[in-house]
């Protein structure tokens, strides 16, 4: 059930096969640093992916379902390019954070076409991922500060951590622009002939009831 305001909306379909159980998670001592950083970077790439997917299909939903209906867009200006040399986490970042603001501006999108805010729930999880994205920025601007050969291992701990957050963080936001698009679809309304079947139905039916 998915509330909204303070009236409460019951959400019967099915959630986003990657729905929010959890990141997959190796424990820190069981490998080597490196091995965790390329782990947790696979992952944080497949829930890239994965919240892309989710976003044009709500996108070509949305489309199709309200016709001509205009909603302007949200610009953001201050999207980040990936520096010299960039890494794969370099990627990731800029990456996650172009796509942060497109479901930012998709979110805006629905809002405009419900007339009302999203649930609050639906915010927590943009404002922790914008958040989660800014902390793994800060680690991996802690990395390129380390010069030292023999401090890298103890040092990435923190830029591993970042990324397993980052990658929970990613996977909630998808299922949350899922909840988003529920609230929105208006909901189907019953034709005049289902009305006239289901009241032929119960009038059957206390025919029955007097006979016997």
């Amino acid at each position: 059930m998915v509330t909204s305001g303070n009236a409460q909306q019951c959400i019967p379909l099915k959630y986003p096969v990657n729905d929010f159980r959890g990141c997959p998670s190796i424990p820190i001592n069981s490998s080597g640093p490196l091995t965790q950083l390329h782990f947790y970077v696979d992952e944080c790439y497949e829930q890239w992916k994965c919240l892309e997917r989710e976003r044009k299909m709500t996108e070509t939903i949305l489309t199709k379902t309200f016709p001509g209906k205009r909603i302007t867009a949200v610009s953001n200006t201050t999207l980040p390019k990936t520096p010299p040399n960039p890494t794969r986490v370099d990627h990731l970042i800029v990456k996650l954070m172009r796509e942060q603001a497109k479901v930012t501006s998709l979110l805006h999108r629905m809002e405009c076409l419900r007339n009302i805010p999203l649930h609050i729930n639906i915010h927590t999880a943009l404002s922790r991922h914008h958040m989660s994205l800014c902390i793994t920025q800060a680690r991996r601007k802690e990395e390129l500060a380390n010069k030292s050969k023999h401090q890298q291992q103890r040092d990435i701990a923190p830029l591993i951590i970042a990324l397993k957050d980052l990658a929970a963080a990613t996977r909630k936001l998808q299922t949350e622009l899922w909840c988003a698009l529920q609230m929105t679809l208006p909901k189907p309304v019953k034709s005049s002939a289902q009305v006239g079947s289901n009241c032929k139905a119960t009038q059957r039916s206390s025919e029955r009831s007097l006979v016997s």
